[in-house]
């Protein structure tokens, strides 16, 4: 089962529109194609841009919170160390890249696949949506 790690910008442009390789890509977490690994940390962030951008969504709180208990329960939960060292250019991709590296995950998913350098992150594979739906749909 391939194991990934979706940035916020991601699941963001999937409540956005229902068009386009992020909302196909929540649709096969939702049918187990995939497995997402989530920390506080991220989910912390999650919550905090989603509830940030309610207004423009055109959601409710109560409906914020409802779809990030759901996906939890879709997620499998993953402990960071207390030890990790800064390795990016912005602080704000350090706990994706702290979960990504320590978990051992098949892929990061981004929008921002340049915010994640190979040469910074060498085990982690980082890939757009498009490239990671093409990767989900290929899987046996």
């Amino acid at each position: 089962m391939i194991r990934a790690i979706l940035d916020t910008n991601v699941v963001l442009s999937a409540l956005r529109s229902r068009n386009g390789a992020s909302f196909e890509i929540m649709k096969r977490l939702e049918l187990g194609e995939f497995t997402l690994l989530l920390s506080n940390t991220v989910l912390a962030e999650y919550e905090e841009i989603l509830k940030r951008e309610l207004v423009p969504l055109g959601f409710s709180h109560v409906w914020i919170e409802q779809f990030l208990d759901e996906l939890c329960l879709e997620a499998q939960s993953f402990k960071p160390s207390a030890s990790w060292k800064p390795a990016l250019p912005d602080p704000d991709d350090e706990p994706l890249a702290q979960l990504a590296m320590e978990s051992k995950i098949d892929y990061l998913v981004t929008h921002n696949v340049r915010h994640f350098p190979a040469d910074r992150l060498p085990a982690v594979r980082v890939v757009d949506p498009k490239t990671f739906l093409d990767i989900v749909r290929q899987s046996p």
